[in-house]
């Protein structure tokens, strides 16, 4: 069994400062802090600068360079000139919500009256499986329109095609092989594509299908959408993505839409003030919660509610789910951190695999992430039922999980997903050598050396220069999201004071001290531990996200710390 999971050295941590050492560089912007961040990311050029820090004024590329974006706008304006009858299926989570509700008000917009279906993840499972297409049947539809998934069921789609149903695709996820004949496939990820951005969300590559039903100017009302299922789905925030979440998170702070006014209201978010940080951590969770522990469907009625009466219970429901979500994650992790600690699982181990009874299939990949940001491995949790295991995946940068799981496809039932998350499903009794295979096949990808963490710092600044301007000027770089994370700075030598651990433990609190003597709240989550590190160290070096905290009507300036080390 080897030593515990305590007893064995902690992952590393690597300070990533490469890139900050030599000549600076010429100033790409107003502020040499600004432009330090904008060189970190790639941005060399004044040109580039200016785009990347105005996004809303950015154009996006011709739709119809999306392979068969022309012919399934078409199939839909025929379809509704002849009054047949249209399904749109969509996936569980904000990014199937969300594409799914735009599509259904842009075709009731054009005289449709489309039925929206979305499978429940325990009864239906995930993305279109023999069991959806029942449901779909059932509606006795004429064209089925399926968002966020389809791309990895030529199968289920082939039986709507026998039953003479037409069918369109609209998908971003990777796919192994060629759908049938007759489905019209939109997709950037297709071999053919000709669109030249290809990290789009489902959201956003039904965005460029109503580019072609409505026109530029009359789609952009339905960017607020966008905004919210790219932003919850962690695509990459650069090129058309920047674009399209700056434009709608912009407009989702005035959107009359009565969900979002009740949502924003019973999370205690002034909707004024949204931002794609609210999204992630408020609102996106609220809405994914219905699918991860109850019927989606509640979150779907809630985007399409038109009215205050309809929308103010929804939003109350999911709040209440969202709660029961998060303890129910909480149950969850601490009984898998106890299965790692029985089973002698070390740090020094590739990945990580956990299986247990009465985890929710809903809440497992929430677990998978909570792991990976506390061991930093590869994380597979699953649900045991029965004979059958079935769960969600959370990989490390430099690790595609989908290439890790299909290394050992022959033990799976059923797998899918992307380089950093994934799905799969498999009999309990090949769960032990699928471990063993996988930890192989990490090790393996990862040339033999295990996963280090690593903390990429963007820009160096003093701590005197600390104040709200500077979190004004960050502010320029949003929005925030994958690919343009919240800027990490490096504060060498600060003083600090008052250092203590969080009522329960788990959070480091303490106050930061410039020249000055000027003090700043910072906080370091899930640090507690690390109390007794700061004990004879008067003086430390910080990596910190810069963060203002309002309070009784005042702003103050906080520190949110990723890290910190004895002053060099």
């Amino acid at each position: 069994m080897g030593q515990s999971n305590e007893d064995a050295p902690a992952v590393t941590t690597r300070w990533n400062v490469d890139h900050l050492t030599g000549h600076p560089g010429p100033n790409l912007v107003d502020h040499p802090l600004l432009s330090a961040i904008l060189r970190s990311r790639g941005i060399s050029t004044t040109e580039e600068a200016t785009r990347f820090l105005t996004p809303s004024r950015g154009t996006l590329a011709d739709a119809r360079l999306l392979p068969d974006a022309e012919d399934a706008a078409q199939r839909l304006r025929d379809a509704i000139a002849d009054g047949r009858r249209i399904v749109v299926f969509g996936d569980y989570d904000v990014d199937g919500l969300t594409s799914t509700a735009m599509l259904v008000r842009v075709l009731r917009r054009l005289g449709a009256a489309p039925i929206p279906l979305i499978p429940h993840r325990i009864r239906d499972g995930y993305g279109l499986t023999a069991r959806a297409v029942d449901r779909i049947l059932a509606e006795q539809p004429d064209l089925v329109v399926t968002v966020d998934c389809g791309s990895s069921s030529p199968i289920e789609l082939q039986t709507l095609l026998d039953h003479g149903i037409d069918a369109i695709v609209i998908d971003h996820h990777h796919y192994s092989g060629a759908l049938p004949d007759g489905v019209a496939f939109i997709s950037p990820r297709r071999p053919d594509n000709a669109y030249p951005f290809a990290d789009l969300a489902a959201v956003g590559v039904t965005y460029m299908l109503i580019r072609l039903l409505l026109g530029d100017d009359d789609a952009q009302m339905y960017l607020p959408y966008v905004a919210l299922g790219s932003v919850a789905d962690v695509v990459s925030l650069r090129g058309e993505n920047r674009i399209l979440v700056a434009r709608g998170i912009s407009k989702l702070r005035r959107w009359l839409l009565p969900g979002i006014i009740a949502l924003c209201a019973n999370a205690g978010v002034p909707q004024a003030d949204l931002s794609s940080w609210h999204i992630g951590f408020t609102i996106g969770p609220r809405i994914n919660a219905a699918g991860r522990i109850d019927d989606p469907t509640l979150a779907l009625d809630l985007l399409l509610a038109d009215d205050e009466t309809t929308a103010t219970p929804l939003a109350a429901q999911l709040n209440a789910l969202n709660e029961h979500r998060r303890s129910e994650t909480t149950r969850v992790l601490r009984e898998a951190e106890e299965q790692l600690r029985a089973s002698g699982w070390r740090p020094t181990d590739p990945a990580i695999v956990v299986a247990g009874e009465g985890w929710s299939n809903g809440i497992v990949g929430l677990v998978a992430s909570r792991l990976v940001d506390q061991y930093y491995r590869p994380t597979i949790v699953l649900e045991r039922d029965g004979e059958i295991v079935r769960g969600s995946a959370r990989s490390v940068p430099g690790v595609d999980i989908v290439d890790a799981i299909s290394a050992s496809q022959d033990l799976l039932d059923r797998f899918g997903g992307h380089a950093a998350a994934a799905g799969l499903s498999m009999r309990y009794e090949v769960l032990g050598k699928f471990t063993d295979e996988l930890n192989a096949t990490v090790l393996d990808l990862c040339r033999g050396r295990l996963p280090e963490r690593e903390i990429v710092i963007d820009a160096e600044t003093i701590a005197n220069d600390l104040d709200l301007g500077t979190v004004d000027l960050l502010q320029r770089l949003e929005p925030f999201g994958a690919g343009n994370e919240e800027p990490r700075i490096l504060v060498r030598g600060v003083g600090h004071r008052s250092a203590r651990a969080s009522n329960d433990g788990r959070h480091l609190l303490l106050h930061v001290t410039d020249d000055r003597n000027r003090s700043h709240k910072a906080v370091f989550f899930n640090a507690g531990d690390r109390l007794a590190e700061l004990t004879n160290t008067p003086k430390i070096d910080i990596v910190t996200r810069i963060r203002r905290d309002t309070w009784n009507g005042r702003d103050n300036l906080e520190l949110h710390l990723e890290d910190f080390r004895p002053a060099t």
